[in-house]
């Protein structure tokens, strides 16, 4: 099959990489601005959540400790004012919990342009989890409309509608270096250079519903999970989040995947897909050494359950190693306004990279290419 060579498009986010800490999050984040005058903070983007939030001054001295350390400064911004400044609670799930109040304020685009948005203010967290967290807040790259949370702001579909990118290129497409600690998010397109085609797979998203609350999450049917040459398990999930850092999940896969690692002397872990395409990890990128925070200087599978059934989720452990796209259904309601739905991810190898993906025999089967968009629904 034929490539089609899509424009790169689309506006791209630089991202660096912070020390790698064992606590499940990823050390990916982007800096950028909020606020007027622009307060300049480190936020991840992140496939696994559904809302933008960020560390702030609504905290007190004592709280919100996290290693990035910056909080912004709300009355400090000429352009702030609240949306609701009644506190709430804000789950992620079994990995913690925040205390929230929502404001709206103007965020800082790499292309120079201000958007506005509706965001979360932290007004409390703790734990070990969070202090070593190496960003002050995140944007929410949820799977699509639907699932975005409550009044804060989707920022695909804003920039989507706002013109900032093209309806016909709906993609969030991640490349990171990790022997670099720099790579980019590139919203609305995609960029043919930085993957190989014919080594790639395409996963078709469907809902993860065994945990309430997370539907948000980018997932995809699992057919297999090996361990060496061991079925761990079968009919499984899979996610992409680039808000994590190691595997983890269902507790049963996770567990079983650390007792057979030591018992057989730390063979590769392998995903097996429907249409045959495998994703295969190495000891040398599950094995990774901690660079900062408790664990410091300890080299640590990165596999951790998190009581999501069924559910095997990574982020940076793999995505360090391949280029890999997030793709929207585009549905124009009304003039210069669309809402989107999740079509599924791609995951390719990349020129220079660790051939950790085995295409399908029948080949990708999806390729890239522009999107045509009408009203009400969506052709290819």
């Amino acid at each position: 099959m034929t490539e089609p060579k899509a424009p790169i498009g689309g506006v791209s986010f630089p991202m660096q990489r912070g020390p790698y800490q064992n606590n499940g999050a990823s050390p990916w984040y982007t800096e950028t601005t909020l606020g007027t005058p622009g307060q300049t903070l480190k936020f991840a983007i992140d496939t696994g959540t559904n809302m933008v939030w960020s560390t702030s001054t609504l905290c007190a001295p004592t709280s919100c400790q996290h290693y990035s350390g910056a909080r912004f400064d709300y009355q400090k911004s000429s352009t702030y004012s609240w949306v609701d400044c009644i506190q709430v609670p804000f789950s992620f799930g079994p990995w913690g919990t925040m205390q929230v109040e929502t404001g709206q304020d103007y965020l800082g685009l790499p292309d120079g342009v201000r958007l506005p948005l509706v965001l979360y203010l932290s007004a409390d967290y703790t734990g070990d989890q969070f202090a070593q967290l190496d960003w002050d807040g995140g944007i929410g790259i949820p799977s699509g409309s639907p699932y975005k949370q409550g009044d804060t702001t989707f920022i695909v579909q804003d920039m989507m509608n706002k013109g900032l990118i093209s309806p016909n290129l709906p993609y969030v497409a991640f490349d990171w270096d990790a022997a670099t600690s720099t790579g980019s998010c590139l919203i609305g397109g995609v960029d043919p250079a930085k993957y190989i085609y014919d080594e790639g797979i395409f996963l078709p998203w469907t809902p993860y519903t065994q945990f309430a609350g997370v539907e948000y999450i980018w997932s995809a049917d699992l057919k297999a999970y090996f361990v060496g040459n061991q079925l761990v398990a079968q009919n499984a999930q899979f996610a992409l989040d680039s808000g994590s850092s190691q595997f983890k999940g269902d507790d049963d896969i996770m567990n079983k995947t650390l007792s057979l690692l030591q018992a057989m002397g730390n063979p590769p872990v392998r995903m097996g897909f429907a249409d045959g395409g495998m994703i295969t990890i190495p000891s040398s990128l599950y094995n990774v050494t901690i660079q900062a925070g408790p664990d410091k200087g300890k080299t640590l599978p990165q596999f951790q359950p998190l009581g999501l059934t069924g559910l095997v989720l990574v982020g940076s452990v793999v995505m360090e190693s391949c280029y890999t796209v997030h793709e929207y259904r585009v549905v124009q309601c009304a003039a210069n306004r669309f809402s989107l739905a999740p079509v599924g991810m791609y995951v390719f190898n990349k020129p220079g990279g660790p051939k950790i993906v085995t295409p399908p025999p029948a080949g990708i089967g999806r390729p890239f290419g522009q999107r045509q968009v009408v009203r009400g629904r969506t052709m290819d």
